[in-house]
């Protein structure tokens, strides 16, 4: 069973270490930065189901109690899944420019990025770095709050 807690905590310490300017590794940065936000809103929509449920996705052959499946590595397949976190995000423009910038940082899926060979420039990087880290603050405030 995945711990989605635990494990945006750990891709956040791993991007905090990619991202240091000694050991800056943008690419690496980038991936796990996605990931890290990803392991976030799973960790997100787990904290909303209802008591008893198994914190694990619906398949076809597990009935966890609930009818969540997995929205695989889709940040807008997870606000799918987390109705109130998808309603507030509609009200804020800046903060889906934040989730598209992280999901596809240089117009690739963060996933993709441990396919590229090529450092972004360092526009694109400082633009995807202050959008990761807004997003960060920002949903982990949500989180608090939904």
């Amino acid at each position: 069973m995945e711990d989605y807690q635990a494990a945006f905590m750990q891709r956040h310490c791993d991007t905090e270490i990619l991202c240091r300017k000694e050991s800056e590794r943008r690419v690496a940065a980038m991936h796990f930065g996605g990931v890290t936000i990803e392991c976030l809103l799973k960790a997100m929509i787990f904290a909303t189901l209802a008591k008893g449920a198994t914190q694990e996705w619906k398949t076809d052959s597990t009935n966890p109690g609930h009818t969540i499946t997995n929205p695989g590595h889709s940040y807008i397949e997870a606000l799918n899944r987390h109705n109130r976190l998808k309603s507030r995000i509609a009200h804020f423009p800046e903060v889906r420019k934040w989730l598209n910038e992280v999901e596809n940082p240089n117009s690739q899926n963060f996933i993709d990025m441990r396919y590229c060979g090529l450092e972004p420039d360092d526009e694109s990087y400082k633009g995807w770095l202050k959008a990761y880290q807004n997003l960060k603050r920002w949903l982990q405030k949500q989180a608090t709050q939904l």
